[in-house]
């Protein structure tokens, strides 16, 4: 599952292996919650089937879909750094299947393989800036005015 994901990139077998050691199977049916905006749970998912959706609540309560994740990426990753409340929630849309990582895991793999563990920071970093110059487009585009 890993190998397939966006994860498994410049990892070796071993790595791999290793890795999938600190992580659990979930599976979430249709409709079912991984994780509501404002919850303080840290751990992030490996999507590996399904699909899921990702909203957010505006100033005014509305719901704003973000996004949907499928196979091969990842939801979560922000309270795996920071440890703070959810900035959105995360629904199956489909029966799902994902690896979970949580925060006492991935602290326990960097202490036990902290040449792994960096690694694996350097991919969240990445992601985590990845999606920010994303939404930092989208904001420009927003509030773009002539």
């Amino acid at each position: 599952m890993i190998e397939r994901s966006q994860w498994g990139e410049g990892l070796s077998r071993e790595d791999m292996e290793q890795f999938a050691q600190y992580l659990y199977v979930a599976t979430a049916e249709p409709q079912e919650i991984i994780f509501n905006e404002g919850a303080r749970e840290p751990y992030m998912c490996f999507i590996s089937k399904g699909l899921v959706r990702i909203t957010k609540g505006d100033s005014r309560k509305t719901v704003k879909t973000i996004g949907d994740i499928g196979p091969g990426r990842s939801v979560g990753e922000m309270s795996i750094i920071d440890g703070l409340p959810r900035s959105a929630t995360a629904r199956a849309i489909e029966e799902t299947v994902a690896l979970v990582l949580t925060r006492d895991n991935f602290d326990r793999l960097i202490k036990d393989n902290p040449r792994l563990g960096v690694a694996l920071y350097k991919k969240l970093a990445q992601m985590v800036s990845h999606r920010l110059r994303v939404s930092d487009w989208m904001l420009a585009e927003y509030i773009y005015v002539e």
